[in-house]
């Protein structure tokens, strides 16, 4: 980016004028031609232009990769605060309104951005969004000398439960066939992950175990994929009614469960419902079930 090009993003961000800006010290039109690229400012002008701006002047005379160091540090603080509070769309916008092409820590930023908005995605229903957030994780992992491992368990993990509520799902980017089979179930640090995990096979019984003994240190809408743990558990020792109970505690309590849990708990309480010969609420909850599905699925 330019010098005068530079001037023109920093004056619009700041809601100034050319007139503003321009003082006594040049003329509105001298900076005009400046921004255009027309005119090359004198020292005098770029020290005057820098101060109104508050920006340092070397940033504006700074090209490639001091230009990108000085942007860096201009933005970095709202970055790890967003990062740090974990608003990952926020984090997300940041850098890509901050950058034009990206370094080692901010393409790892990045994918962990965009894992974390496509798992608050998943949650609400919004499944092709979160898809392509996914893809989007993969490659900005791949461009990062990082380690990535973690991150890239939670994608396939991810990836796999899409692909059981649709096959239009699936990546663009890998196999996930492939994928799934060289995940790692000790490096899942989230507890979504962990959950998904566990109610498909790749999390063994001690982590679910050691997930329903930590509960009490959870968010409330964590406890809730805690609770159905228990009742999925219920559900494979035949237990119908004691899973429906918990089941129906989650469904009504309240906190209210994300549109995935809400799925995935009435398709339980259909096969609950099916066991204990109660065909209406099976028919119900089926229809329940793939209503929700409907909903996900036109996140087009």
């Amino acid at each position: 980016m330019n010098i005068g090009s530079k001037i023109k993003k920093i004056r619009v961000e700041k809601l100034m004028t050319q007139s503003e800006l321009a003082g006594n010290v040049i003329t509105r039109n001298m900076l005009s031609q400046i921004e255009n690229g027309i005119a090359q400012p004198s020292l005098g002008t770029i020290l005057h232009i820098s101060q109104k701006l508050g920006v340092p002047a070397g940033y504006l005379l700074s090209e490639g990769e001091e230009e990108f160091i000085y942007n860096k540090a201009k933005v970095m603080r709202d970055i790890r605060r967003a990062y740090s509070d974990k608003n990952f769309e926020l984090c997300y916008e940041i850098c890509n309104d901050s950058f034009d092409e990206f370094d080692d820590e901010i393409e790892l930023i990045l994918t962990d951005c965009c894992i974390g908005t496509a798992e608050e995605y998943i949650k609400g229903g919004k499944l092709y969004s979160a898809r392509q957030l996914l893809d989007e994780a993969l490659n900005h992992a791949a461009n990062t000398i990082y380690s990535t491992v973690t991150q890239k368990n939670s994608i396939y993990i991810m990836f796999h439960l899409l692909k059981t509520l649709s096959p239009t799902l699936d990546s663009d980017e890998i196999d996930t066939e492939i994928g799934t089979g060289i995940l790692n179930p000790s490096l899942f640090g989230d507890v979504f992950c962990k959950y998904i995990a566990i109610l498909s096979g790749k999390q063994s019984e001690l982590d679910a175990d050691k997930l329903l003994y930590n509960a009490g240190e959870l968010s409330e809408q964590d406890k809730l994929f805690i609770a159905h743990i228990k009742a999925r558990r219920c559900l494979l020792s035949r237990e119908y009614r004691k899973a429906s109970t918990i089941l129906r505690s989650i469904m009504d309590g309240e906190t209210v469960p994300s549109r995935l849990l809400l799925y995935i708990c009435c398709g339980d309480m259909e096969k609950c419902c099916k066991e204990m010969e109660d065909y209406k609420g099976a028919y119900e909850f089926s229809n329940n079930k793939m209503e929700i599905l409907e909903h996900m699925l036109a996140d087009v």
